[in-house]
Order: structure tokens, then sequence, then C-alpha cells
């Protein structure tokens, strides 16, 4: 409790701001929270292309439901060469795009800070792009807080907000190096989502050319089994099951 005390402290010393809100858990209960307190705030999405499927209009319903504005920017990633090339500083270019055009936003809407829904568990090792949030001036009121992700869900199911599997932008299922294309990004998209209807957790779909390894909790091993052939049906031309299941790290960690 002492958290989401400090946590509506951070917030109202904050205000007006704009929540950068991605339609995961972390920004959709930090928006929560700011609607529950009485925070002047809007949201702010961007649509990148490179987003899960469901993301963006779980966003929207919950902007809806809870009655706080809620724009939309739409940005052409792959017009930017370090992400279509998928070059090394890939994720960190990406963030400091959508976060430069977030902040753009909240200035011309009069909101005098943005916040994200970053957390105490966040490792700038793992997450690149946590340096264009300091380098923007974006504060994270959960990790300013203390607050990491059993906190955040813990909110959630206090604020009436569901929790989603963890995400991560689309780019990330294809080795560094290799190109992004808006093909492999829908068989991706395409993918996760038919699998996602019939296996629970995090689940992920490597692709390299139109090679797939899906990563998924290997307790569902014989269900992923079943459903091989209708991931491969979606264009892939070879579709395997990583022994291991989900590892986090990208495509990257996918050793070929």
């Amino acid at each position: 409790m002492a958290r989401v005390c400090g946590l509506d402290a951070v917030l109202k010393s904050y205000e007006p701001i704009a929540i950068a809100l991605s339609g995961g858990t972390d920004s959709s209960v930090l928006l929560a929270s700011a609607r529950r307190h009485g925070v002047r705030a809007i949201a702010i999405s961007v649509d990148t292309g490179l987003t899960p499927p469901g993301e963006l209009t779980a966003a929207r319903e919950l902007a809806d439901r809870l009655g706080v504005p809620h724009v939309t920017i739409p940005l052409d990633m792959l017009g930017i060469p370090a992400v279509r090339e998928n070059r090394p500083d890939r994720c960190y270019v990406c963030k400091r795009v959508m976060m430069e055009a977030v902040v753009a936003e909240a200035g011309r809407r009069g909101c005098r800070t943005v916040v994200d829904g970053t957390h105490a568990d966040d490792r700038p090792a793992t997450r690149p792009g946590m340096r264009a949030l300091r380098e923007l001036g974006i504060r994270s009121p959960f990790a300013e807080c203390g607050m990491g992700k059993a906190d955040i869900e813990a909110l959630a199911a206090d604020l009436g907000v569901a929790v989603r599997p963890p995400s991560a932008c689309l780019a990330t299922r294809i080795p560094t190096g290799e190109p992004v294309t808006r093909e492999c990004l829908a068989l991706v998209g395409a993918a996760e989502a038919l699998l996602a209807r019939e296996v629970p957790g995090t689940i992920r779909v490597r692709c390299s050319g139109r090679r797939a390894i899906i990563e998924a909790d290997p307790a569902y091993r014989r269900r992923l089994e079943r459903l091989l052939g209708a991931v491969k049906d979606l264009g892939f031309e070879d579709v395997a099951i990583a022994p291991g299941g989900y590892e986090e790290g990208g495509a990257d960690s996918w050793k070929r």
C-alpha cells in the first residue's frame, strides 16, 4: 500500500501528464491508477507497424472505458534505415523516434510530463530503449516508487485491469542483421495470434527467412505439435518448437 500511495504522489507531482500507452499491462495499470487518483492525464499510443496484434485495440478500449482522452500517432518505422536493416542499435533508435513523437504530441496538448510503464525490474541491458527515455526526460513512476512486476500485477487486480502476457516489438523475432520486412512481421503476428488462442503464457515465433521456431511453455508441447501444420500453412517453409521454451533476448537467443 505504501508503494501505491507513493505512486499517487509521484503522478500528481508531474501533472498534467501524457501516458505512453502501449496496451500492455504496465502502461495500462499506470493509466488506470492515474484515473483512480484524479490525475490530469491523456494517453498517447504509437502505431509503428511493429506492435503485436491486439495491443493498440486494448489501449484504445481501456482509454475509452476510463474516459481518458486517447491519441494514436502513426509512424512508419520501416522507413528508418536502422530499423529496416535491423542494425544492433535498432531498439534504441526505434524507441527514440517513438518517444520523440509522444513528447511532441504531449507538448501540443499542454502536458507537462510524459510518463511510461517502465518498472523497477526492468534492466537497461535487456531494454536498450531505456536510454532514450532518459535522454528525453521521460519519467517512469513505477521505477521511481520501487515497484516491480509483481507489484504492478497486484495493482492490476485491484484496478480491474487485465494482466496480459509479456510482449515486445515484433522486430525482436528477427535476428540482428536480417532485414525487417512487412511480410515477415505479418507472418509472425499471424502465427503468434493463432497460437495464443490455444496455448497460454508467453509465446514467441522467431523468424529467419521463412523458417520459424516457436518458443512457448514446454508443458504445452503436445498441443503445439498439433498446431505446427496450421502455423506452416500461414506461409512458413519450416516450423519447429524450441525445446527449452521462451528465452529472453530476442531472436539472437535462437542458436541456429
